[in-house]
């Protein structure tokens, strides 16, 4: 990528192809030190797009990057924004396309004297000062909600907000959502800074308490805008159903006779959300850029089991919550979520592991040496296992006792004849030093697999033979 960069840091940008999958392997600093140069021309299209395309990287290495204003607009509802990889999908997400169209109405129909003064403190920002942020956003939000409301419904704007939004309605609702945030955004803040960190494993009274008195600050400002708060508060747990199981003990203030209603909304909108995280498993991969032209990656067992982990334990506490409401529908929703989990797992895990775990284990080479270890391998396989054996706790959920039970007897079958062919053929090495150091950390990886899969009971047969024919017991 080329640039030339005037003084007020824009210039013709002249972008490279294949830009953003380079940047996916170059050197940590180096990657940094790219990010720095492309936020000074952020605002260009190409920019924009291939930072869309690395989000993946900067979410994992999050290096502070230079505050601007829509990243300050942004704070409120970003708990909310959509992820561009893995499947986790947050409730009542906003999508980011709606962040471009959302500042022009802000742009166009805000305070313009106020925008301008409030850049300049931004600019002046150090990254990482969140409470600095916050007090630029306290006089940001207010205005950006309010011009947005005015430009989205007043018919003198409407015709400009019609090209903006493309003409869909989904879009339009969406921006109206980001003006609902904007609304409560300290309040939102503040909440943010109790329900930390983020995902929150579980709720205890103290968490409570502080959504309580969230949400009936929010009400103070209007009832409408405690579904949003949340939303907010939700989207922070890893798994959003716990809110519903304390969400009729709260008192919601001036909201109390929205309550029912809310809570309806929001089981609806739980429901909704694990059939859409549910629907990111179809295929065994996730999307790692923006849009048809994001890389696709498969799911890992491990990862597969983590993301089983949690979905199962969110289907197992909105079951409950849905028995409450006596709702069949819901159940039979939910019985289609863990179907979908249930083939990821057969199809990430399961079915995946004779080429995952076995071949790790080198049949011996033609020639009667033995094969250098592949210790990538030997690392992903052992992983493998470990994902093996954690679907003994899902088994009961997704009904997979018999294709686990099958599973594991085949690779414990499978390991041990592999093992055992190596141990034929040791004495051929163990008269060459190297050979017989190659040929025995063989044999102690297919023995460590044998021990994850199949436990150590199992194992201890193969470990006695290694060790005999070895030399251990002769040492001892």
């Amino acid at each position: 990528m080329t640039e030339a960069v005037d003084g007020t840091g824009q210039g013709k940008v002249d972008r490279l192809p294949g830009l953003e999958s380079r940047l996916f392997d170059i050197p940590e600093d180096k990657f940094i030190e790219v990010v720095r140069l492309l936020e000074r021309v952020r605002d260009h299209p190409d920019v924009r797009q291939t930072f869309a395309a690395i989000r993946p990287r900067l979410v994992q290495l999050r290096p502070g990057r230079r505050p601007t204003m829509k990243r300050v607009l942004c704070m409120p509802f970003e708990d909310v924004l959509e992820s561009f990889s893995g499947v986790d999908v947050p409730l009542g997400r906003i999508e980011r396309r709606v962040i471009e169209p959302v500042w022009r109405l802000v742009t166009e129909y805000g305070d313009a004297a106020l925008i301008d003064q409030l850049d300049r403190q931004v600019q002046e920002t150090a990254p990482g000062n969140v409470n600095a942020l916050r007090n630029i956003g306290r006089r940001l939000w207010p205005m950006a909600a309010e011009a947005i409301r005015g430009a989205v419904e007043q018919d003198a704007s409407r015709q400009l907000v019609w090209r903006l939004l493309h003409g869909d309605e989904d879009l339009r609702r969406q921006v109206l959502d980001v003006a609902a945030f904007l609304e409560i955004g300290l309040t939102v803040e503040t909440l943010k800074d109790a329900l930390a960190p983020k995902p929150l494993p579980a709720l205890d009274d103290r968490h409570v308490d502080a959504v309580e008195q969230a949400a009936q600050a929010a009400a103070r400002q209007s009832p409408t805008l405690v579904y949003y708060l949340l939303l907010v508060a939700a989207s922070r747990m890893a798994n959003p159903a716990d809110l519903l199981t304390v969400l009729n003990d709260i008192d919601l203030g001036k909201a109390r006779r929205e309550q029912p209603v809310i809570f309806a909304q929001l089981s609806g909108l739980v429901v909704t959300n694990l059939e859409e995280r549910s629907a990111r498993l179809d295929g065994n991969v996730y999307g790692k850029g923006d849009g048809a032209g994001g890389a696709v990656v498969a799911i890992v067992p491990e990862e597969a089991i983590a993301i089983a982990e949690r979905l199962v334990a969110s289907v197992a506490t909105t079951s409950a919550v849905m028995d409450f409401l006596a709702e069949p529908v819901y159940r039979e929703r939910l019985e289609a979520v863990k179907a979908a989990v249930r083939t990821m797992v057969t199809g990430s895990v399961l079915d995946t592991a004779p080429q995952g775990i076995l071949t790790a284990v080198a049949a011996p080479a033609a020639n009667g040496r033995p094969v250098a270890v592949d210790d990538d391998a030997q690392t992903a396989a052992e992983d493998h296992a470990r994902a093996l054996r954690r679907c003994e706790g899902l088994a009961d959920a997704l009904g997979l006792h018999e294709p686990l039970k099958d599973a594991m007897a085949s690779m414990e079958k499978g390991l041990l004849e592999r093992a055992h062919a190596l141990l034929d053929r040791y004495p051929e090495s163990a008269g060459d030093p190297d050979d017989a150091e190659t040929a025995e950390i063989n044999l102690f990886y297919a023995l460590r697999l044998l021990e994850m899969v199949a436990g150590p009971a199992k194992a201890d047969r193969l470990r006695t033979a290694i060790m005999a024919a070895t030399g251990e017991f002769a040492e001892e």
